[in-house]
């Protein structure tokens, strides 16, 4: 995005246009990592702790292997489908939306998916108490 020749005006243009599409882009993550969060919690239903405490170990830790795998999953889908939303000013001036790091990095949809998960967190943290004990 940088070039040597380029003037000072043009470098706070592109470096303007930069920081409106992380903007950009970070909301379009955390919007998605808000209907998804919704979705799942949803699907999943409230999380009962007096019937997950009567799974066993090895069973506790197959569902948390394989809600983990599928959390991935999502993350690597949404990441791809955000990386196919167009940013209003790609190519204004040679701008790349393609080039912004912030694109290919799911970090924000990974956090706040998290954080407004219901379901996940709480099926993490009886995890993490559940394992304390055992050990």
């Amino acid at each position: 995005m940088s070039n040597k020749s380029q003037s000072l005006s043009d470098d706070i243009l592109m470096r303007s246009i930069k920081i409106v599409d992380i903007g950009y882009i970070t909301i379009l993550y955390v919007t998605l990592s808000l209907v998804c969060a919704m979705a799942v919690d949803k699907v999943m239903g409230d999380f009962d702790e007096k019937i997950e405490s009567k799974k066993p170990l090895w069973r506790l830790t197959l569902e948390f292997i394989l809600i983990i795998w599928l959390y991935g999953v999502l993350i690597y889908v949404v990441r791809n489908l955000i990386e196919l939303v167009p940013f209003p000013l790609d190519g204004y001036h040679g701008f790349s939306h393609k080039k912004v790091k912030e694109l290919g990095s799911a970090m924000v949809f990974t956090f706040t998916f998290v954080l407004f998960s219901k379901h996940l967190k709480a099926k993490l943290d009886f995890y993490y108490k559940f394992l304390k004990l055992k050990m």
